[in-house]
């Protein structure tokens, strides 16, 4: 959903509002051409300041409660954006963008029901508008209601078939009911429309691979992890991807660049020493685990991994001294099943 370039100039209506002769009183237009100047160089906080002086005087005027919404919503404040726009809304019942702009902020809150509703109505006013359909679309697939979101998002479509964003949606949403053929058609699409997104690269690689074409699949699955190599949400489904096709050697690389980007996370450390402990390369695995132990000292799992993985390598002093801390961890930690786990590999070990 494009938010920015949908609502500043339709909500805030800031041209036609300033050449109102209503609003002949210097001051208010002087308050009204310096809110609108901050608002476009980004300046929020004090676009803000000047907005609320203006509601001495315009308290009954819809778009300067609208333009206030606006602003909270550039600053992530969605709850304060919502009470703007329903401000707005009790003003001027009609304006369908102020019921688009309520629906985004609630739903950006969470506040699904209410998301929703706002977007239908601001579909009943102006159902011309193709980012109404595919806000309604988001909510509703979050909902639950993939038939009714796909539907929205073909209303979508229709009126702006260049959505990249709605073609994706689309896609996704018929890849989850198995329409595997139209769900790529929409995908292929959308790469066409927007070819450095990351997400599109991803979806369209596992829908590659549900049609049975695994070149393809995994050459658009790789440049997803490409085009999103500081994107750790996406590493880290690209490396589970990898992991179910049985292919180690790219899970491995995804591993090792979510360690790049997140050194502090000890599960991707535990991650990537299992995978190197089943290719038969414990000298890694045991550098790997050791790490793990540094980043997380009282994790007596990573002393357990490290004990095994020196095991492997023969190191039976140094596995012995691993086990004995993560015994004495778990013991710690009141946990037997992990105190069990380890006499068990010290009994083998010995």
């Amino acid at each position: 959903m494009r938010f920015n370039s949908l609502l500043w100039a339709s909500i805030a209506g800031l041209g036609l509002w300033m050449a109102s002769p209503v609003h002949a009183n210097s001051q208010v237009s002087t308050l009204m051409r310096e809110g609108r100047r901050l608002v476009e160089a980004g300046n929020y906080a004090q676009a803000l300041i000047i907005y609320q002086q203006l509601l001495q005087s315009e308290s009954r005027n819809p778009r300067v409660h609208s333009a206030i919404g606006y602003i909270y919503a550039q600053q992530g404040q969605f709850a304060e954006a919502a009470r703007a726009y329903q401000r707005a809304i009790e003003l001027d019942q009609q304006n369908a963008d102020f019921y688009y702009a309520l629906g985004y902020s609630l739903g950006m809150m969470g506040e699904n029901h209410g998301a929703a509703a706002a977007y239908r109505q601001a579909i009943r006013l102006n159902n011309r508008n193709a980012q109404a359909y595919e806000g309604l679309a988001v909510i509703l697939a979050r909902m639950g209601d993939p038939q009714g979101a796909i539907q929205a998002y073909r209303s979508a479509l229709g009126l702006d078939p260049r959505n990249w964003a709605a073609q994706q949606g689309l896609g996704v949403l018929l890849f989850q009911q198995r329409n595997i053929p139209e769900a790529l058609s929409h995908l292929q699409q959308a790469a066409t429309l927007a070819p450095s997104k990351a997400s599109i690269q991803l979806n369209l690689g596992m829908a590659l691979l549900a049609a049975g074409d695994s070149s393809k699949g995994w050459q658009a699955i790789d440049r997803a992890a490409n085009l999103g190599q500081r994107d750790a949400d996406l590493l880290q489904q690209v490396a589970e991807l990898a992991v179910a096709a049985n292919q180690p050697e790219r899970a491995i690389q995804m591993y090792r660049r979510l360690i790049t980007l997140q050194p502090e996370q000890v599960a991707t450390y535990f991650r990537l020493g299992e995978l190197l402990m089943q290719q038969d390369n414990s000298l890694e695995a045991v550098a790997i685990y050791r790490q793990a132990t540094q980043i997380s000292p009282t994790n007596a799992d990573g002393f357990y991994r490290l004990g095994k993985a020196l095991t492997a390598q023969g190191r039976r002093q140094e596995a012995h001294s691993a086990y004995q801390m993560a015994l004495k961890l778990y013991r710690e930690q009141n946990n037997r099943t992990g105190e069990t786990k380890v006499r068990e590999a010290m009994r083998q070990h010995n």
